[in-house]
């Protein structure tokens, strides 16, 4: 390999690693609200342990993704999307699948948005009808 060839490598692949460091900088907060989640839960593959947090929903290149501030951070890209008002409130829809609170929704109210997370359950398991709400406090 020439020098000229090393050159252009090591240069694209240095632009490539700028790129990817720039994201979470060009992030934009679109919202932002904090809860006290008084039961373990599961969110996506990670489950959450009682305690209080924040949680913000972000803008990076198009894609929003939810961040959870608190024991530890979580970050979810968010999966289907409604636009459409939905209170004053925010607030945050789990179901017990197994005895284990799941997250299902996320409503936004702020931004006038909901985020629908799929429910991860064996083949033929059905989730129970039990859902509890957590409400979120504006920031």
């Amino acid at each position: 390999m020439n020098l000229q060839r090393k050159l252009k490598v090591g240069l694209l692949a240095l632009a490539i690693v700028l790129m990817a460091a720039a994201v979470p900088a060009n992030a934009q907060q679109l919202y932002k609200a904090t809860f006290t989640l008084p039961f373990e839960a599961q969110w996506g593959n990670t489950v959450v342990e009682p305690g209080d947090y924040s949680i913000t929903v972000e803008d990076a290149l198009g894609q929003k993704v939810i961040r959870l501030h608190g024991r530890g951070d979580l970050a979810i890209f968010a999966g289907p999307v409604t636009s459409e008002p939905i209170g004053d409130n925010g607030k945050l829809v789990f179901v017990n699948v197994k005895g284990l609170y799941t997250l299902k929704a996320f409503n936004a109210a702020a931004i006038g948005e909901s985020f629908i997370f799929p429910i991860q359950k064996a083949r033929g398991e059905r989730a129970s009808q039990q859902v509890t709400i957590v409400g979120l406090g504006s920031n």
